[in-house]
């Protein structure tokens, strides 16, 4: 197997003996076993944002002892409880993706299983490319895009809502631009994207560091469909902020202000696809 990096001779200039040599193997195993795998919980493999997969510090004593664990590790793997812990990166799922498909194919595992056990951690900042390259392609084949597990919104009424999945999703209004202009009624989507941008303006949303840039007021159809767009996938990443943003602010009124002016935008986008499905009724009349 080589799901782990091929480079990891680079981690030893010397081969250096380890103290760990003093005791017998049997005691050596004993201690691989507990740091790796002590039997009493499930265990957690980390994937860096490069994809890379973060070993256990005592795999990195020497070449010997890398050797002496690799199979607890691969062990691991196999093992049904063991879960991932991933980075994501700017909302670029490539290189988290091409590690879970290298470690489907060494180990027989389903990648379908492998996604299911792997929890992503979103960082940086939000890439609209990258974004709706991982959208586009779960809305064309949701197997080989998959969405990983991640924290989801958990605001009242509109718990588990998130970018990819449900009616706040920026893939759902993707679907449903798409269904506007095949019907050829696309002045009907605008309408109720003006609306919608308008709604936002007309609260001070500055507690939540709301996204700025002039799109907010643009006029012409082609900007406004990519505000919208853009204010989705940008709220959504506020969302999962929320408890960072009330840690920062001061006083138990602010807080609050937090999560009403996260419900007040929550709501404007629900109101948002509640007038898309008015104008889709005219479609059936």
């Amino acid at each position: 197997m080589s799901f782990f990096q091929n480079s990891i001779d680079s981690l030893f200039e010397e081969d250096v003996p380890s103290p760990l040599y003093l005791l017998p193997a049997e005691i050596r195993n004993i201690i691989c076993h507990d740091v790796i795998s002590d039997g009493s919980k499930a265990f957690t493999i980390s994937i860096a944002e490069t994809g890379k997969i973060i070993l256990p510090p005592l795999m990195a004593v020497s070449k010997q002892i890398y050797s002496e664990t690799y199979g607890y590790i691969a062990a691991a793997l196999r093992n049904p409880s063991t879960i991932f812990e991933a980075t994501v990166r700017n909302y670029d799922q490539k290189p988290l993706l091409t590690t879970i498909k290298r470690i489907s194919q060494q180990t027989g595992i389903a990648q379908s299983e492998l996604v299911e056990r792997t929890h992503v951690r979103f960082v940086g900042g939000v890439n609209m490319g990258n974004l709706l390259v991982w959208i586009q392609g779960t809305i064309t084949n949701p197997t080989a895009h998959p969405i990983f597990p991640f924290e989801k919104m958990d605001i009242p009424s509109f718990a588990g809502e998130n970018v990819f999945e449900g009616r706040l999703s920026l893939k759902s209004h993707l679907v449903s631009y798409k269904e506007f202009e095949h019907h050829h009624d696309i002045r009907a989507w605008n309408a109720c994207a003006r609306e919608f941008l308008i709604t936002l303006e007309e609260r001070d949303l500055d507690v939540l560091g709301e996204p700025k840039g002039d799109y907010w007021r643009c006029e012409s159809d082609a900007a406004v469909q990519a505000a919208v767009f853009k204010t989705f996938a940008e709220w959504h990443d506020i969302f999962l902020q929320k408890q960072k943003i009330q840690a920062r602010v001061i006083g138990r009124n602010e807080r609050q202000r937090v999560e009403d002016d996260h419900v007040y935008v929550a709501s404007a986008m629900s109101q948002f696809g509640v007038g898309l499905q008015v104008a889709v009724q005219r479609w059936t009349q």
